[in-house]
């Protein structure tokens, strides 16, 4: 028995399709062109002025580092603020974004330099490396915790300076998502004891690897004698612990009247001076 055919397959052999599209809609959201690098960082807007006077870009570490580091090599860029990674190949920020459209993570971005001739200077310090290890797994996850982990500092830098121009649920998931993440980052302890977060071991070893920091400095402009990456992250750790609103022991150390931290927190203003503010 024959099946009669349904109206809407009557209704499309009817109609030519020799033109496609049928109909062109416009999209709703077309991306900016850009014409130079873009260097996306967290933050929907610049922080206010601390101690210094000047303007820190962001609070973020990894993102002031990223930034000192195309300023160093004098590349020509722009930067963006925006509390949403998931632009970024990582879904981390910061990420720099070319005008031809290719997005490159954090981690990309010395190689870029490279290939396009703006790399850093030969680095004169011997063991500069040594010092940056130093630097990422006793200074920074110091900073790091205090800034978006503790209460009291979440709720001064990450809430306040990074979040406050979002609907509340969409503050809450943000906010949990970059936590979540430092929080992770920087768990102390042997895995098999839980590596449970422990923010005065944390200060314990930011205030030995201060100690080293500020033997090497002596009285030279540059930790390496030089731009490098090393004074791209120290700077960063340290423009962040002293421009930040934080009430922490590593703030007072460095703001202290007598602190013998003095130098080191000369050197970070300066740099900020020079380097990083906007």
């Amino acid at each position: 028995m024959a099946t009669p055919e349904a109206p809407l397959r009557e209704i499309l052999k009817s109609i030519s399709f020799t033109r496609l599209p049928l109909r062109h809609i416009e999209p709703f959201f077309v991306p900016e062109p850009i014409t130079v690098p873009r260097l996306y960082i967290y933050g929907n807007n610049q922080t206010k002025g601390g101690p210094s006077g000047c303007v820190l870009p962001t609070y973020d570490i990894e993102c002031l580092r990223a930034l000192a580091v195309l300023r160093f090599a004098k590349y020509r860029f722009d930067v963006a603020h925006t509390a949403e990674p998931n632009a970024s190949p990582d879904g981390k920020l910061p990420y720099l974004l070319l005008p031809d459209g290719t997005a490159l993570r954090a981690a990309e971005i010395a190689s870029h330099l490279e290939q396009s001739g703006h790399s850093l200077p030969d680095c004169p310090l011997v063991g500069e490396l040594a010092y940056r290890t130093m630097v990422e797994r006793s200074l920074a996850p110091a900073v790091e915790y205090m800034a978006w982990v503790d209460p009291v500092g979440f709720e001064a830098v990450g809430d306040a300076r990074y979040l406050g121009g979002y609907p509340s649920l969409i503050r809450y998931l943000l906010g949990w998502i970059k936590s979540s993440r430092v929080a992770a980052s920087v768990r102390c302890g042997l895995p098999e004891y839980g590596a449970a977060l422990d923010g005065d071991v944390l200060t314990e070893n930011a205030l030995r690897a201060l100690d080293s920091l500020l033997a090497l400095l002596g009285d030279g402009d540059y930790l390496a004698g030089a731009p490098s990456l090393l004074d791209a992250h120290a700077a960063a750790c340290l423009n962040v612990l002293l421009e930040a609103p934080l009430k922490c022991p590593l703030r007072s150390a460095l703001l202290g009247p007598d602190s013998k931290y003095k130098p080191l927190a000369d050197y970070a203003l300066r740099l900020l001076d020079k380097h990083l503010s906007t």
